[in-house]
């Protein structure tokens, strides 16, 4: 059986993603895992608190418990999905605990919110979503704000012909797996004749204006999508180059109101 990691804050963010995973995990026949990261450092040289915090596990995972009772019932999918509860203490970056409890427990996909680019830390540092995208270690389905419920019915996989043919395969089973139609797709101002591109999954050109960047091609492009999600394949970032040219699934994923499925693949 399939997992699904849902960090979780208590947001409406994760709230939202939490409700993604619900849905996937129904349709798939997967299992939940509520996971909440809880980080010591913030309690470094303070023993007695550091100490009431470890003693409110019972309390942290009642709470996580009826958040996924009253999410299961508010979607209206029970009974029939599975899930359980987790939660971590670590000294390390949050989103590195993600990773650990992933790698650990041998999960397929992490459900994350995101809230969008807000400012210039955002833009330097990145949400934990975006961290977590950038380290390219693990699947992300990231899930904006603004989203709602719903179940997906494909995959629109944004990728260079090169990237088809040599993931597209990888695409392919991510597509099974979800029940969803497929589709790759490559947004450019160029000339296109497809000659040389082996796809093994339906790819199309959609022109755009050369002076439009990228990402923003993405967004507006995304706007006209129902019930999809976006997918895209991934590589790890170093910090320097993060600063100085920042990912463009990053981007995408602060900014889009659909899904992104980000893909770690090897450059």
């Amino acid at each position: 059986m399939s997992l699904i990691i849902v960090p979780v804050d208590y947001s409406a963010n994760a709230e939202k993603a939490l409700d993604a995973a619900l849905l996937l995990a129904h349709r798939t026949g997967s299992q939940v895992e509520l996971l909440h990261v809880i980080d010591l450092t913030a309690f470094s040289g303070r023993p007695k608190i550091l100490e009431m915090v470890k003693n409110d596990r019972k309390k942290d995972e009642e709470k996580l418990i009826t958040l996924a009772q009253a999410r299961i019932a508010a979607l209206g999918i029970e009974p029939g999905v599975r899930w359980r509860v987790k939660l971590v203490y670590t000294t390390s970056e949050f989103f590195d605990g993600i990773i650990q409890r992933f790698k650990q427990a041998r999960a397929k996909l992490v459900v994350m919110g995101t809230h969008g680019v807000t400012g210039m830390a955002d833009k330097i540092f990145g949400s934990n979503t975006a961290n977590l995208i950038g380290k390219a270690k693990v699947p992300v389905l990231a899930i904006p704000s603004q989203w709602s419920a719903t179940m997906l019915e494909k995959l629109s996989v944004f990728a260079t012909p090169e990237q088809v043919s040599r993931h597209g395969k990888l695409a392919g089973k991510w597509g099974d797996w979800f029940k969803c139609e497929l589709e790759a797709f490559y947004i450019t101002a160029l000339p296109f004749t497809g000659h040389g591109t082996k796809s093994p999954i339906p790819f199309k050109i959609v022109p755009s204006p050369i002076e439009t960047p990228l990402y923003k091609d993405l967004v507006e492009y995304s706007q006209g999508l129902k019930n999809e999600a976006l997918v895209m394949f991934v590589h790890e970032r170093s910090f320097f180059k993060k600063i100085i040219d920042g990912s463009i699934t990053e981007k995408v994923a602060g900014l889009i109101g659909i899904p992104l499925l980000a893909l770690p693949v090897r450059k």
